[in-house]
């Protein structure tokens, strides 16, 4: 007899004679339906259909969460545990939202500033990168003063107007203190302070700024108004972002 033909009588002679188990394990029939000897028997069709729908009971109830008394074919049945395409496609859009992606197939955040963080970089590469700036400034911890001390020891004066880079100044400069980076203008107006043997300088933003120092490049150059004549002290204090 083929297949065919034997899963259509049995099928009409168990018809009324299916066993529903309600508290299946999803596992379970799960390797029922692998393992069991009936799926290698063709005389056993009917027992193979009783498994596949025990399964799939079973697989509804535990996605819509319902105890092991979920019946599928109560029509008074409620589906209030099931979530919805739309309501998905709206928690998927708020996440998209939350992590600043612009659409499905985005990977990468647009992020509204980059000064410590990759402009590619992923959510998490830009927190750890984050983190990094802000807790590895030279031994300095989160929130404290960077301070540098540069003193002219030696050679002639420092013309105005030439920049000074403030890392490495120079056989005529004795230096202690923090590396101090200053990435552009606004950093070095809003965040840098600069004494000139003890007085408080005005800060620009460069050379056309009229002021007593300005910034000239990242990450180290400034420049002064006046020449810098030997035994000139420097104290350059950087303050964290807030």
């Amino acid at each position: 007899m083929s297949r065919t033909l034997t899963f259509q009588n049995q099928i009409r002679s168990t018809t009324s004679g299916i066993e529903f188990i309600d508290d299946l394990d999803l596992n379970q029939a799960q390797f029922i339906i692998e393992d069991d000897d009936s799926l290698n028997d063709d005389a056993q069709v009917s027992g193979t259909v009783i498994y596949d729908l025990n399964f799939i009971r079973t697989a509804l109830r535990d996605i819509k969460g319902d105890s092991p008394t979920f019946s599928w074919f109560n029509t008074v049945t409620t589906t209030s545990g099931l979530i919805s395409l739309a309501d998905t496609r709206f928690e998927i859009s708020n996440i998209q939202t939350y992590i600043g992606s612009t659409g499905d197939g985005d990977t990468t955040p647009v992020y509204s500033s980059t000064a410590f963080i990759s402009p590619s970089a992923t959510l998490t590469e830009a927190v750890g990168q984050l983190d990094a700036a802000l807790s590895t400034v030279s031994g300095a911890t989160p929130l404290e003063i960077q301070k540098r001390i540069l003193i002219r020891t030696t050679g002639d004066k420092h013309p105005k107007n030439e920049p000074l880079d403030i890392e490495n100044p120079g056989p005529e400069w004795d230096v202690t203190g923090d590396s101090i980076t200053i990435p552009g203008s606004g950093t070095f107006v809003e965040s840098v302070s600069v004494f000139f043997n003890g007085s408080l300088l005005l800060n620009g933003a460069d050379a056309f700024a009229d002021r007593d120092v300005y910034f000239v490049a990242a990450d180290h150059e400034i420049a002064f108004e006046f020449d810098l004549k030997k035994k000139t002290v420097l104290q350059i204090w950087k303050f964290p972002s807030t």
